[in-house]
């Protein structure tokens, strides 16, 4: 259940922030970035289906179970490597590592329940087709939204 990002719908409040610091007491696993005065992207784990931080961790902290990444803090040696092998830069390192778990035990991710302008999704259909109808309106409209 990986959650999906229409940026163009990110407000830049950071609930997304607060709920994932709420569910993971005081530690978040996600961060909102901003561009400038362009936009807003909130930041966590992809789930990738070949994680290259999984194939850094010699100690097996970091390992696949079905489309989630898990991280088991038990095993964690604090090396960095999964922090150095992540192409998105959200395993973070602080002695020990932390990354999202998707609020593992959750119906849904705190950040998607909470998102007030609902730019954050776990439903895989529904992701695309809102970027489809957003691109033929702006099609539509000659760019302009």
């Amino acid at each position: 259940m990986p959650v999906y990002i229409d940026i163009s719908r990110c407000i830049g409040c950071r609930s997304c922030e607060v709920a994932c610091q709420r569910v993971h007491g005081g530690s978040g696993h996600i961060n909102v970035h901003f561009v400038g005065d362009q936009a807003s992207v909130p930041i966590f784990c992809h789930h990738c289906e070949q994680a290259s931080c999984t194939m850094a961790c010699f100690s097996g902290a970091l390992h696949k179970v079905g489309e989630c990444t898990v991280f088991d803090v038990e095993k964690c040696t604090g090396c960095g490597l999964c922090h150095l092998a992540c192409p998105f830069g959200v395993v973070w390192t602080n002695k020990i590592a932390h990354k999202c778990d998707l609020c593992e035990g959750r119906a849904q991710p705190a950040c998607v329940v909470t998102c007030p302008a609902n730019a954050l999704s776990t439903d895989f259909q529904q992701a695309p087709r809102r970027a489809r109808s957003r691109a033929a309106r702006a099609a539509t409209l000659g760019g302009r939204r």
